[in-house]
């Protein structure tokens, strides 16, 4: 339910820009799958964002995203989350309607694992700093409304840090 308020929000503000400010603020909703890397198998994962696009293709993006049930117990039951909060840098070459871009970020990526063994570590959470780089394409059917796909590779910068890949594809809104 706060997941839909924060969407319906962040649409309001896109919609309500006038004018050039319209064209440059972007809102994306996204679904897909992380994969490879520390993944134990293919798992669903969603991501919202927003952003914007300054001179000659560049811009900055905030994206959020959440994947449940990550890692696997023996067993092969899923446990524990994963939720990003990334800063990003894009970069866009515009081709008519038809947007590829370069994404590189640094942010929060925090781990939250379960445990059914309860006790002092039963839920154990660890907040760290991590990057994702990739990149994809945006296809623009109107001025104002598109569509993206989207990879990109997350890295832990710990020790014992994880990574992973991510595909996503989603609604863009503005931009």
């Amino acid at each position: 339910m706060r997941t839909a308020k924060l969407l319906v929000a962040a649409i309001a503000v896109c919609l309500a820009l006038e004018g050039s400010a319209a064209a440059q603020a972007m809102f994306t909703a996204s679904l897909g799958n992380v994969f490879g890397g520390d993944a134990p198998s293919t798992k669903s994962t969603w991501a919202i964002a927003i952003g914007g696009g300054g001179a000659h293709g560049i811009g900055s993006e905030l994206e959020f995203s959440q994947t449940r049930n990550f890692f696997e117990t023996a067993n092969g039951v899923g446990t524990g989350d994963i939720v990003t909060l990334m800063p990003s840098i894009l970069v866009a070459v515009p081709i008519a309607n038809v947007r590829p871009y370069g994404i590189f970020g640094f942010g929060l990526i925090r781990i939250r694992m379960k445990s059914d063994e309860g006790g002092i570590f039963s839920n154990i959470s660890e907040n760290d700093f991590g990057y994702s780089a990739g990149g994809g394409v945006m296809f623009k059917f109107t001025r104002l409304v598109g569509v993206r796909g989207d990879l990109r590779h997350f890295q832990v910068r710990t020790s014992r840090g994880i990574g992973f890949q991510r595909f996503t594809v989603g609604l863009v809104l503005g931009g």
